[in-house]
């Protein structure tokens, strides 16, 4: 196959490791002719995943409409507050008739203004595709062990079961093992919340380390699995299948992302429990972390649909209202008691 990957991030990179450890044909764009430069001189993304050689072959350009040309499928993997703009400049590009390529989104997040999926963002802004050709790609995966082929499971979603076995075909290899599923607003939803919930996490952390509350093993299960309810209720009033939240795509992203030392979200939260404000958190960081544009955005839309999220509520409230994280978690600790419910 002949693949394009729309990002040179480490997980874009990363994945086109794998490809390309798949004998597939591959080009990467960036709008960054400065990234270009770099990537094809020094070949490591040196902030995020130091010591990855990625190969010297690699195919860099600052022309997507070039990098398209001809290409059987698109992995777009930029961050989700970009994800407008490039997937327009990928709709005014026009395939050749019947020759439309599978589209795989690796984002996760909800944009902010419109509280779209990534998936509906693209379909949106390229006329030419698709849903059958729609597909996500979400799943406990960070790049820093996916690139030194660390043993890892993810999930490819799409409408389409066929054109999800295309990419689980074309992803699949000794240290990546991809499943299929067509719940992709349940795979979507859970890549870009549980970013949130991390958050939640992550202040666990920082209050641990402060020690201004007991927090322990319990305490993070519990923000973990209570977490995943308010995943699941919002999942429930979008459509999607209960057992996605269950899965690789849910649990299993949820796990990762809350207890990783490798987890942006849950380095904001250990911060903010810490007593830093959200611009001091972000002014010592180098990558992006989707959970805190994806707060607002998971907010507005529960607000929408009426769900609630008393932990999304709560990360919100830290982020955004420089409420003081003792009162936001002794709050969460003294709700009204009640039944354990996940709808």
């Amino acid at each position: 196959m002949k693949v394009t990957v729309l990002g040179t991030g480490g997980w874009g990179l990363t994945l086109g490791q794998v490809v390309y450890e798949n004998k597939n044909e591959l080009t990467f764009w960036t709008n960054s002719q400065a990234e270009v430069d770099l990537l094809s001189t020094e070949h490591q993304y040196k902030d995020k995943l130091p010591g990855v050689i990625f190969p010297a072959d690699f195919k860099y350009t600052t022309d997507m409409h070039a990098a398209l040309n001809g290409c059987d499928m698109v992995l777009i993997v930029v961050p989700s507050q970009f994800m407008a703009s490039v997937a327009a400049n990928l709709g005014s590009w026009t395939p050749a008739k019947g020759k439309e390529p599978i589209v795989v989104c690796a984002t996760k997040g909800i944009l902010e203004g419109t509280d779209q999926l990534m998936s509906e963002v693209i379909l949106e802004k390229v006329p030419w595709l698709t849903e059958d050709k729609m597909v996500a790609f979400s799943g406990p995966s960070h790049a820093e062990e996916v690139s030194r082929h660390v043993l890892t499971a993810i999930v490819a979603a799409c409408v389409n079961e066929e054109s999800a076995k295309v990419v689980q075909q074309a992803m699949s290899c000794s240290y990546l093992r991809v499943y299929t599923s067509t719940d992709i607003v349940g795979v979507e939803l859970c890549g870009s919340v549980k970013n949130v919930i991390a958050i939640a996490s992550g202040v666990l952390y920082g209050l641990e380390a402060g020690g201004k509350f007991k927090i322990g093993d319990n305490t993070r299960a519990a923000i973990l699995t209570r977490g995943q309810a308010e995943m699941c209720r919002l999942g429930k009033a979008l459509g999607a299948k209960p057992e996605t939240f269950a899965g690789l795509a849910g649990m299993g992203d949820l796990i990762v992302t809350c207890l990783s030392q490798h987890s942006r979200n849950r380095y904001v939260g250990e911060h903010i429990g810490k007593g830093e404000t959200l611009d001091q958190v972000l002014a010592g960081m180098k990558m992006i972390a989707e959970g805190v544009p994806t707060c607002r955005s998971t907010r507005a839309l529960a607000k929408k649909l009426g769900v609630e999220m008393p932990i999304v509520e709560a990360v919100y409230q830290m982020l955004f209202e420089n409420r003081k994280v003792e009162d936001v978690v002794k709050e969460i600790w003294g709700r009204e008691l009640k039944a354990e419910n996940w709808a």
